[in-house]
């Protein structure tokens, strides 16, 4: 590699003209928020290879909420890593808001990604991630409770359906 920066992918890697709310990212290549995988050390690697936007791993609006340390942990960031997303994941609208307001006081954090995709058993089991893909009314109350209460821009992770294909009908909900 040559050069400063060291990217990876300098003559595709163009500034970006997607707009999510108020923020651009730097540009198109995106760092998928990843449990286990997206902590702050990769998550500085990949913005120096080009990573327009890097996720934080997924973290609990609970953990948020109580003020968990190994919670707090997961969406510490680096400048070097800017800008930066956090994905929470969780399935009380109040929760989910507070959560939301924690990161509205975070210069650090760009945008907001609510997690409805996540298909891991033990997320399911307790009604998150794409478990709230059969519950479209709760999903709903979530999106419009973070929305409301974030000063941030907010995205909403899903799949094409938990037991039936509904990501049109999730999409238009959301």
């Amino acid at each position: 590699m040559s050069g400063e920066q060291g990217i990876l992918f300098s003559k595709k890697n163009k500034k970006s003209n997607l707009k999510i709310g108020s923020f651009t990212p730097k540009n198109n290549i995106f760092l998928a928020p990843m449990a286990g995988i997206t902590d702050m050390p990769f998550r500085c690697l990949c913005a120096r290879f080009g990573a327009g936007l890097t996720y934080t791993e997924m973290v609990s609006a609970k953990g948020m909420y109580h003020n968990d340390k190994k919670t707090g942990r997961l969406t510490m960031t680096h400048p070097d890593e800017a800008p930066c997303a956090v994905q929470i994941f969780g399935s009380e609208p109040d929760i989910m808001a507070e959560a939301a307001r924690v990161f509205n006081e975070r210069g650090d954090i760009a945008l907001i990604d609510i997690n409805m995709g996540c298909p891991a058993p033990k997320i399911v089991k307790n009604g998150e991630g794409c478990a709230l893909m059969r519950d479209e009314k709760l999903a709903s109350e979530i999106i419009k409770a973070v929305v409301k209460a974030s000063k941030k821009p907010v995205t909403v992770k899903f799949r094409k359906g938990f037991d039936r294909v509904n990501a049109v009908e999730f999409a238009k909900m959301a």
